[in-house]
């Protein structure tokens, strides 16, 4: 166990002192740890910030709620030494000592990032942490931290884990990164006990076992939690979500009802988080501060380059408009009404390509039965399931429009990604995508639920030039925030 220091020694009091005095190495006895905090406990009544750090400190995880309620409890019917001693020490103990060493941190600022750093993926929620997080690696003293594949307890970052929120975005993963390793035996991350300072959840953390040690950390310990808030889909469009996700939301909604600070990344989505906060009252909670961080967004990369891989990947024919749409295929991307209005156009004998570049997801089956159809057919339809930024960046500034009109977002970053490559954008007059038209010019809005909205948009724009040219100028005359805009504000306040 070592100990690193980030702040002032206002932080440093009771189990704190004696878990930092007694920052044992892998190899060390923990009884004199137990003993210590024994002795420190039984001065007075303990505080439940030092209960949560003497259980973490002597079992080497992060306690869910009710371990620190239990403990509390048999403290006070069996006095600290005898309730110290039935944690029975360290989980993850072997005849060689624990597998782990144990790093207490005093006052840092740890951001969560296990999903981030673990996936090649770089989805919308995964764009923002490494693109924020990177950010604020560079210009501040942060610790970034992932959970053990149990999510019992954090640990700091591997190699590759900490080069894919430095260094990756799609289509730039390394043959080492991808494979997770370069991560040799002497690379095995440290266990990380937090005193104090603020703990910073930079995605959903919905996992149950996650969620538990989050809520009891933000209830019991001394460090503070903020969050970065992008959705509550699941609760507000729950037909929308996985199963698992309707299920799990729940219990990652409660766990962040101890925070300090929830950053959400559009107005709408504030607005749902503050109707949640609002329900807590029910059960005793005030909630954290809640406020809108309006997302920013740069382009994936400059607005000109070489166009012609790209051109040549997507099939496009000379004089073909190409219509764009970005983004993975689960039901509330509502991409059945793409292809709906579509067929419906090339029935009609309009002459236009249509490419769907994202992941497939859970329930598409519909989406993908038509479009394989479609292309039976002979239609220009085209669906890529990755791309590199590069290739994506060329996507944007190729086609004439882009289209995204899913029910429901917590932002819906494909449209600031097609205004700033120039690009106009058919989007959903609902939500933050709604909010987005009211920031930037160069998007014309329909309503999500109607095909023939769509379609009648869209044939607008394909057979008037003038319209397109209009709406193409509107949407490069914008003044864009920016990710290091975005990064800094939300620093601020989150940290605040």
């Amino acid at each position: 166990m070592t100990a690193s220091d980030s702040t002032p020694s206002a932080v440093r009091s009771g189990a704190a002192d004696v878990v930092r005095e007694h920052a044992i190495d892998v190899a060390g006895d923990p009884a004199a740890l137990v003993a210590a905090l024994a002795l420190q406990l039984d001065v007075g009544p303990p505080s439940d910030a030092d209960i949560w750090l003497a259980w973490t400190a002597i079992r080497g995880e992060l306690p869910r709620e009710d371990d620190v309620i239990a403990l509390r409890r048999s403290i006070a019917l069996n006095g600290a030494m005898s309730a110290l001693t039935l944690l029975g020490g360290r989980t993850d103990a072997t005849v060689f000592g624990p597998r782990n060493g144990f790093d207490v941190v005093t006052g840092a600022i740890l951001v969560d990032v296990t999903h981030a750093s673990s996936t090649d993926s770089i989805s919308g929620i995964q764009r923002v942490v490494r693109e924020t997080v990177r950010r604020w690696d560079g210009a501040h003293p942060i610790v970034l931290v992932s959970w053990t594949s149990d999510y019992r307890a954090l640990r700091h970052l591997t190699s590759s884990e900490y080069r894919r929120i430095r260094e990756v975005t799609a289509g730039t993963i390394s043959t080492d990164v991808a494979r997770g390793g370069s991560d040799g035996p002497d690379d095995a991350p440290a266990l990380v006990l937090p005193v104090g300072g603020l703990y910073i959840v930079a995605e959903i953390a919905a996992e149950p076992e996650r969620a538990e040690r989050i809520l009891a950390l933000g209830r019991f310990a001394q460090a503070r939690v903020a969050a970065i808030g992008y959705d509550i889909v699941p609760l507000t469009s729950g037909e929308t979500a996985t199963p698992a996700m309707a299920t799990l939301f729940p219990l990652y909604l409660e766990a962040l009802s101890y925070a300090d600070r929830i950053g959400t990344i559009s107005t709408a989505t504030a607005t749902e988080f503050q109707g949640w906060k609002r329900m807590l009252s029910a059960s005793g909670k005030t909630g954290p501060d809640i406020r809108a961080v309006f997302l920013g967004g740069d382009s994936p990369s400059p607005l000109t380059g070489d166009d012609s891989s790209a051109a040549e990947q997507l099939g496009i024919l000379e004089g073909e408009p190409l219509v764009l749409a970005v983004g993975s295929h689960e039901p509330r991307k509502n991409h059945l009404s793409i292809l709906t209005a579509a067929r419906s156009l090339w029935n009609q004998g309009l002459s236009f390509r249509l490419v769907f570049i994202g992941s497939g997801t859970w329930s598409n089956e519909g989406f993908s039965a038509l479009a394989e159809v479609m292309i039976g057919e002979g239609h220009h339809l085209q669906v890529l399931t990755g791309s590199t930024d590069e290739h994506l960046a060329a996507a944007y500034r190729l086609a004439d429009v882009t289209i995204f009109t899913s029910t429901h977002e917590g932002f819906g970053l494909p449209i600031v990604e097609s205004l700033r490559s120039g690009t106009p954008v058919i989007a959903s007059d609902v939500g933050s995508m709604r909010e987005i038209a009211e920031h930037y010019t160069g998007v014309v809005q329909v309503n999500p639920h109607d095909d023939r909205a769509l379609e009648r948009e869209l044939t607008r724009l394909l057979t008037s030039r003038p319209a397109l040219d209009e709406l193409t100028t509107a949407a490069r005359a914008n003044s864009f925030l920016s990710w290091d805009d975005y990064a800094d504000e939300l620093w601020d306040y989150l940290t605040a």
